[in-house]
């Protein structure tokens, strides 16, 4: 996936919430500790599909700074051994947010040809519904995001 397919993919995330609602979300509203739990048939439990923590801060004049650490879920079997990103943890690349969206780059993996975009879209107060997908396209997954 090449990256100018990257800026589309972040310009509709970001754009299509303003279209599509009113804003009437307040400047700051993505600061906290996120949970985002991967939604896939083959995991049975809330600690199997933990996939992301993310701790957010977002002041008031709208700079956000993203730390994010990997738990079991982001492995791309659930029920194959544990992969070698459990416990990986960093710092967004690259973040974008609007009214009711935000987007953001991950390294995940160690290959830095293959960053992760992340994109959340609010779904109510502190929940959201996400899509975490890697740049090369070989994984995309959903995930239920909410604050804790």
């Amino acid at each position: 996936m090449k990256r100018s397919i990257i800026a589309i993919i972040l310009a509709v995330g970001l754009a299509w919430p303003v279209w599509a609602q009113p804003s009437d979300t307040a400047v700051g509203s993505w600061e906290g500790t996120w949970s985002l739990i991967r939604d896939d048939p083959r995991i049975r439990t809330r600690g199997g599909g933990a996939t992301l923590r993310l701790q957010i801060t977002h002041d008031s004049a709208g700079r956000l700074v993203l730390r994010w650490s990997a738990d079991r879920g982001i492995c791309e079997d659930p029920n194959a051994g544990p992969c070698e990103w459990i416990t990986a943890k960093g710092n967004a690349l690259a973040v974008a947010t609007g009214p009711s969206a935000l987007a953001a780059l991950l390294r995940i993996s160690a290959d830095p040809d293959d960053p992760f975009l992340l994109v959340l879209q609010r779904a109510a107060e502190g929940l959201a519904t996400a899509w975490l997908v890697s740049e090369k396209g070989g994984i995309a997954y959903r995930l239920d995001a909410e604050r804790e």
